[in-house]
Formats: structure tokens, sequence, C-alpha cells
């Protein structure tokens, strides 16, 4: 029987604060689920650091011995364009509306430009790829499992999830209720909606109404499921209820993550996951690059400019993942400069000889992969 050597590895916990030994649940197998893109628009190179994060992360584990199963979701429902207080319109619905098309064919147009880009920036794919659309049954029952527990109520068609009574929430952002309540961060800037307890509480299944193109039956009547549950769900039935590492942006900290918590504790009452891995902001134009800020850059773009994608990739190589990056002129020329030595450099190497007297040519192959 063959015995699979594993080499030791530190990670950073958000939740802990602190660097420690990664043991996982089922050595040497390491599960990983990393939150995707929502595909309303073209996915910016912003968002693309999150998941060169977790490619990162998957490839270092692998080198190290590990067996990898890597879960990134695409979210085609139910993020809302105010996420952090549950207002406004669904993206994709808002997008469907602006633009006349079907929220399916946008979803699925952003999708395949996503994975495109993705390629392009040699992200290995995920071994699974879920989308949101797919896992509504999933969704609902964890919903109704809260509601039995009475971690959840329902209300006019709603099932808001009780955070009173959930005594660790706000251990991963520090947002504690108590926090929200006296204006730290999130859901306590807006009124309180007439069918919640508390402006805490958030949506885990919301009442759609006949205008909108994505709607299912449920329990509570016609509706679409709220952005947290959904990565609860997905991750649990593919993953179990407990797996190793969940990777995401440090805006998903709070609420997206913490809302996953205390979900998936709810549901199961065990901890769902032993390492969260959080990356900083890529910054712009002194802001955070993002949409609502107008800042965005694709990868289209910097084609279009004649850079390589991959020197955007060895551009995110230069900074530590938990510290913010400026995107500048000035870096992406530097990291295109830098990735054309490199290159230079392995097609320079000389050509591996094999013990047989055989030379294999794979310097070259490589270099036009880095």
């Amino acid at each position: 029987m063959t015995t699979i050597s594993t080499k030791p590895v530190y990670l950073y916990n958000t939740l802990s604060r602190s660097k420690g030994l990664f043991t996982p649940l089922h050595p040497p197998h390491v599960d990983i689920y990393s939150c995707g893109p929502t595909v309303y628009r073209d996915i910016h190179i912003g968002n693309f650091r999150s998941f060169m994060t977790s490619d990162w992360l998957r490839r270092m584990l692998e080198y190290n011995g590990y067996d990898v199963l890597l879960v990134r979701n695409i979210t085609d429902v139910g993020h809302l364009q105010n996420d952090d207080v549950e207002t406004g319109e669904d993206k994709l619905e808002n997008e469907a509306r602006t633009t006349g098309r079907s929220a399916y064919e946008i979803a699925d147009y952003y999708t395949q430009k996503y994975l495109k880009d993705s390629d392009e920036l040699n992200i290995l794919p995920p071994q699974i790829n879920p989308k949101a659309t797919e896992h509504i049954p999933e969704m609902q029952a964890m919903t109704e499992k809260l509601v039995e527990k009475r971690l959840a109520y329902v209300a006019n068609g709603n099932v808001y999830y009780d955070v009173s009574r959930f005594p660790n929430y706000g251990e991963l952002s520090g947002n504690t209720v108590e926090n929200l309540r006296e204006g730290g961060h999130g859901r306590q800037q807006m009124e309180v909606a007439e069918d919640k307890d508390a402006p805490e509480d958030f949506a885990l299944w919301k009442h759609g109404d006949e205008n909108r193109q994505m709607n299912w039956e449920s329990p509570w009547g016609t509706g679409f499921p709220g952005w947290h549950i959904e990565c609860s769900a997905m991750s649990t039935r593919y993953l179990g209820e407990q797996f190793d590492i969940h990777t995401g942006g440090i805006d998903l900290r709070f609420p997206h993550h913490e809302d996953e918590i205390a979900q998936s504790y709810g549901v199961s009452g065990k901890e769902p996951v032993q390492v969260w891995i959080h990356n900083e902001f890529l910054i712009f134009g002194s802001l955070k690059m993002s949409r609502s800020k107008g800042n965005v850059i694709l990868v289209s773009t910097l084609k279009e400019r004649g850079i390589d994608p991959m020197a955007y990739r060895y551009l995110l190589l230069t900074a530590h993942y938990r510290s913010k990056l400026n995107f500048t002129d000035e870096s992406i020329m530097a990291a295109q400069n830098g990735l054309n030595n490199l290159r230079d450099d392995l097609a320079a190497l000389p050509v591996p000889e094999l013990s047989n007297g055989k030379q294999i040519d794979l310097w070259s192959e490589k270099a036009s992969q880095v």
C-alpha cells in the first residue's frame, strides 16, 4: 500500500486571526469552496484577484502532496444591488429589464465570458462549478430546516434568519449584533423592513413579484433564494456539513460569509469551515476597483492595450494576498516586462536529458504557460 507524503502547510485563518499549521479533516484530501462571480456583467480584474488566490492556494496544496477538490460557484440569481443592506433589485433581473434580454440568457453569456477570461489568466478550472439556479431544492430544504428549528421565521412570503438565535454571530467579521444596532456596519443602515423582527435579520427566501423572470414555487409562495443561502446550500451539497477551507474577497467577510456560518451551523450544529481565507482589494485610482465606482478594468481591456493577461497574474504575485494592491500603468507595464524576462530565461535553459540519452523539449512549452 502506497503512503501519500504531504508537507506541512501554514495558513492564516480570518476567523482565528492567526496563522497555524493546516490540518485537513480527511488528509491528504482537502476540500475548498471559493465564492465565484455574479454573472450579470463582465467580471473585472479586481474580482479575478479572488479567483486567482484560490487557484494559487490549490496549486500550492497540490504541490505539497494534497489531493484538492475545489468548488467555485456561479451566482446567477438572488444577488441584490445593495447586498450589504439587502435592498435594490436582483442584479440579473435589473440587467434583463434595462437591456430587454432574458435573465437566463444574460447569465449564460457572462458565464461563458468569465470562463474564457479565467483560461486567459491560466486559472485552473474547479472540479465543480455549480450554478445557483440549479440548486434551488437544496436551498429550500436548508431554509425549511432553519424554520423547523425556529432559527428562521416566515413573514409575507419572505423567510428571515433570526440572528438573535445565533450567539456566535459576528465572530468572523467583528460585526456583533450590538455593534450593528449601535451603528457599525451593514444592515443597521437600513430602515427595518415591516416584516422583519430586527434590522440584523437577513433573508433566506424572498417573495418574488409577477414581473420577475426568475421565480420558483416554494412552501412560502413564489419567490427566489437569498444570496447567502445559495453558498451554504451548494457547499453542503458538494463538500458536506464540514469542510476545510473557504475563500473569497475581504468584502465578502460581512455580511455574506458571516451569514453563511449562521445558516450552516444552524442546520448542522457544527462549525462548517476549518479555515477562512480572504484576499484584499485591488486599488485603482485610489479607490477599490468596483463597478459601482466606475473604475473597472476587464481582461479584454488589457488585451486591447497590448498587455498579456498573464502580466496581471504576474503583478498579483508581487504583493501579499492580504495586502491592498495598487493597479497603475507603471505597475502593469513593469509586470509585463518581468513576465517577458522570465519567459526568455526559461526558454534559454538547456533541454533536460533523460537517463536513456533522449532529450525532452519541455522548457519551451513551460515558458509559454508562464
